[in-house]
C-alpha cells in the first residue's frame, strides 16, 4: 500500500484569488475565502514597506482577529465596508477610491493558510 500520510487534499476552486477595492469597501474572491479554508475570522497584516497586505486564518482566541464568513451564507464571499481599512490603502497608496477600482490578485500559501496581496501590482479600472 502507498503511504499517503505526507499528502494534503488539494482544494480546486473557480475563479481567482482577488482582492478589489473601491469607494463601496474591499471584497475578497470567492477563491481566495475558499483557499484558506472559508475562517469564520482572519487576521489582517499589512506591510508598509512591501505595501502588500495579508489574510490570515485564524480562531476567535486570536485578539487580532476580523469577522470574516458568516457560516450561515450560501455563497462564500466576503466584503468589508470599513472605512479605516479603505482609507489606510488608499492613503499607502496614493490611490483615489472615489472614482477607481482597485483589484489585486492573491497568492495563496497552503503551509500558512495564508493570502498575501501585492497592493504594486494592483490592475486599475473605473
Amino acid at each position: 500500500m502507498i503511504d499517503l500520510s505526507s499528502f494534503k487534499p488539494l482544494n480546486f476552486v473557480p475563479g481567482k484569488n482577488t482582492m478589489t477595492i473601491s469607494k463601496t469597501g474591499v471584497a475578497i474572491s470567492q477563491a481566495a475565502v475558499v483557499q484558506l479554508g472559508k475562517p469564520e475570522f482572519v487576521e489582517v497584516l499589512i506591510s508598509y514597506e512591501q505595501k502588500s497586505i495579508a489574510l490570515i486564518a485564524t480562531d476567535n482566541k486570536n485578539p487580532n482577529k476580523i469577522r470574516f464568513l458568516n457560516k450561515n451564507k450560501k455563497t462564500p464571499t466576503v466584503r468589508w465596508n470599513n472605512a479605516t481599512l479603505k482609507s489606510e490603502i488608499a492613503n499607502l497608496m496614493k490611490w483615489d477610491l472615489s472614482n477607481k477600482i482597485y483589484k489585486v490578485e492573491g497568492k495563496y500559501y497552503p503551509q500558512d493558510s495564508l493570502v498575501m496581496f501585492d497592493l504594486n501590482k494592483a490592475q486599475v479600472s473605473q
